[in-house]
């Protein structure tokens, strides 16, 4: 019998709380199609709403735990390490997948973040809806806020835990501002993985960024990406912020900026 409640003494955490002999082992999703194939419109709307809280705490676990390994690195190590670390992981992470990058159409690429992003819970709710606008020679994705670094930086709207970069967990910001922070000092070191993932690494291998990244010192702003149509019309300031001269044609590699 499924029974969906508050579990007051796990600090209101809403659960599946039906019998342990009875359906407590079978999927939400296997449910949720059986109540919508027997027409059980009532319940359907019920699990379908709890399917948000079941796969929030997962979610939030494992993007807390990436941000305080990084945090780890950056204060036993030196933050100068977190680049090292996260190239690392991208080249590991590029052999199961991204291998369409710089051979895809800017459309499809969008669709793909858009995808990921609203996997990511983005936006209000945390529900995966954020803005996709189309501009002249850009897609503009605006995210209030990003389901992961964005929603670590505010208090929790569903749950009301503190950010992380402040009380009691205290999770580390760059102590200085580099190219692979976009030029900023203070930015999440979570964050830092959309500056050396989608733009420095990606320039480095075709000369164009995949997406880049708005950043906003402000934890209340939106985030926002921005994905353009051709690689020439990227503006110069978004290779020089990240230390390279941009390219005078598409397909020549990008120069590295003298330090």
């Amino acid at each position: 019998m499924l029974k969906i409640e508050a579990v007051e003494k796990l600090a209101g955490r809403i659960l599946r709380c039906d019998e342990p002999s009875d359906e407590l082992g079978i999927s939400s999703y296997t449910i949720l199609r059986e109540l919508i194939e027997k027409g059980d419109k009532e319940e359907a709307l019920k699990l379908l709403d709890y399917v948000q809280h079941e796969f929030k705490w997962l979610h939030d676990v494992y993007t807390d735990w990436t941000y305080t390994d990084l945090d780890y690195i950056a204060e036993t190590y030196g933050e100068e390490e977190i680049p090292k670390i996260l190239r690392y992981v991208k080249n590991k992470l590029d052999l199961l997948a991204y291998k369409g990058y710089g051979k895809i159409e800017a459309v499809d690429v969008l669709r793909m973040f858009a995808e990921g992003m609203r996997a990511h819970r983005c936006g209000p709710g945390e529900i995966g809806t954020h803005t996709i606008t189309e501009e002249k020679d850009r897609y503009v994705m605006s995210f209030d806020p990003c389901g992961s670094g964005g929603r670590m930086r505010r208090i929790g709207q569903l749950d009301g835990i503190p950010p992380r970069t402040g009380d009691p967990i205290n999770l580390g910001v760059t102590k200085k501002a580099y190219t692979w922070s976009w030029g900023f000092k203070e930015v999440p070191y979570y964050c830092l993985h959309c500056s050396v993932w989608h733009e420095i690494m990606p320039i480095e291998k075709t000369g164009v960024p995949v997406k880049i990244t708005a950043y906003n010192p402000d934890p209340e702003a939106p985030c926002v990406w921005y994905i353009y149509k051709d690689p020439q019309a990227i503006p110069e300031e978004f290779y020089t912020r990240i230390g390279f001269k941009k390219p005078k044609k598409a397909g020549d590699p990008a120069e590295k900026l003298p330090e």
